[in-house]
């Protein structure tokens, strides 16, 4: 198992931090911490065995006295009170996310799942099969201030290509609501065939809060940013 929230996050969520057959857990001091190295907690046979065989631990060095500052900070943060009103506020704008699109994107459809997949954490995947097809609308969304990204097929299989998109806690309800509504447009767009962008055709709608010049929100509004 592994959770970089230090017992605050999706795992400690749906309660399998103390799974019976969890044999480990690795705190990890990368990206939510925003440090870098790891801890192993288990119990004291593991620890006691991983010091004397793990090579990596062996014959690595201790973690310099900034980054366990460094560390120290992110965990005051993220299990005190501005911890816990970032992840409410994320967790709310997930829901806000998931609900927009059942309701924009998939309408009356039935079969939801077939473009959204089930995630219950701030990283979200929304299907739109085809390489090309899922570049096309991933390019459209960044022309519009967001910063998403295409994951391609053979990357996933063939017909489940998808664009990845995380939310964060500075993201606003705002930014998720046009994000959903402009997606819905270059969906819709691309299944009628109609021609040109549908970003750049409604520019007047899609782009007013963004700048007046495309690198200037290139670079100041990166409404939902999304990294491999």
């Amino acid at each position: 198992e592994g959770n970089t929230r230090g017992g605050m996050g999706v795992l400690a969520a749906l309660n399998l931090e103390r799974h019976p057959a969890l044999l480990c857990s690795i705190y990890t001091f990368g990206k939510a911490a925003g440090c870098h190295g790891a801890v192993i907690v288990s119990s004291k046979i593991v620890v006691e065995y991983l010091i004397n065989y793990a090579r990596p631990f062996v014959y690595s060095t201790a973690l310099p006295p900034h980054s366990l500052t460094t560390i120290h900070c992110a965990y005051e943060t993220m299990m005190g009170s501005i911890g816990e009103r970032r992840r409410t506020h994320t967790f709310r704008l997930v829901r806000l996310f998931r609900d927009l699109c059942y309701r924009k994107v998939a309408g009356d459809s039935k079969d939801s799942e077939s473009f959204l997949l089930p995630s219950p954490s701030p990283i979200q995947s929304v299907l739109v099969s085809g390489n090309e097809r899922c570049i096309r609308i991933a390019q459209e969304l960044q022309w519009a201030g967001f910063d998403v990204h295409p994951i391609r097929s053979p990357t996933v299989p063939k017909g489940m290509e998808r664009i990845r998109i995380i939310l964060h806690a500075h993201n606003t309800t705002e930014d998720v609501t046009l994000l959903v509504n402009t997606l819905a447009d270059l969906l819709q767009e691309d299944e009628t065939g109609g021609e040109g962008s549908i970003v750049k055709n409604n520019a007047n709608i899609h782009t007013s809060n963004l700048g007046k010049s495309e690198d200037n929100h290139r670079k100041n509004t990166n409404l939902i940013m999304s990294r491999l």
